[in-house]
């Protein structure tokens, strides 16, 4: 996933010019009912970002799992070996 290169300082400036744009065409309860959207979308997107975050850590979990797994099948492969070579001296 590609992230947006924006400079924090550029997106919070684009903002201020933004929400100045908009007080002057709204009334004091329409800003209000805008505010009250883009904070919920605000948490819309934080949400999503963390519930992504954690699936992606869920995977990387469940890919050490398998290696785990894998090792320990090398693992019991190689005392069984042993073990032959034990029994066959």
């Amino acid at each position: 996933m590609n992230e947006p290169c924006i400079h924090p300082l550029l997106l919070n400036q684009s903002l201020v010019l933004i929400s100045c744009s908009l007080i002057d065409c709204f009334s004091e309860e329409q800003l209000a009912v805008i505010g009250a959207y883009l904070t919920t979308l605000g948490d819309m997107i934080s949400l999503n970002s963390t519930y992504c975050s954690f699936i992606k850590d869920q995977n990387e979990k469940i890919e050490n799992k398998e290696d785990d797994y894998d090792l320990l099948e090398k693992s019991i492969d190689k005392i069984k070996e042993e073990i032959e070579k034990i029994k066959k001296a």
